[in-house]
């Protein structure tokens, strides 16, 4: 019997770490109606490594998962944005997977991204 080798991961994601300021975490609580998961946790970006500009991490949604709220961060400027989530779909797969990140994301879609 031979073994497949598994096809090698994606691209990983950037994982830069950060926690909601208080001022962002009211403002989260505010937009969403409730305590954001993330005032818990540390935030990750997710986007792939070695990407420029901001890192990017999901923070809430609110009015029913409609609306994506984001941290966008750099070293001297943080900013809570809604950002729609990316249009982008794999369709050739057994299972149809949607993209998780914002709408105009730099570099691969989150399906195609592993954790680094």
């Amino acid at each position: 019997m031979s073994s497949v080798p598994p096809p090698p991961p994606g691209p990983a994601r950037c994982g830069m770490t950060t926690f909601l300021t208080a001022i962002e975490a009211a403002k989260l609580r505010v937009i969403s109606r409730q305590v954001p998961a993330a005032l818990r946790h540390s935030l990750s970006c997710e986007i792939a490594a070695g990407h420029g500009g901001n890192h990017i991490a999901f923070a809430a949604a609110a009015d029913g998962g409609e609306l994506w709220w984001w941290l966008c961060w750099e070293t001297q400027t943080r900013e809570v944005r809604r950002i729609d989530p990316c249009d982008g779909r794999r369709l050739d797969d057994q299972y149809m997977d949607d993209c998780l990140l914002p709408a105009g994301h730099p570099g691969p879609h989150s399906f195609d991204l592993h954790r680094g």
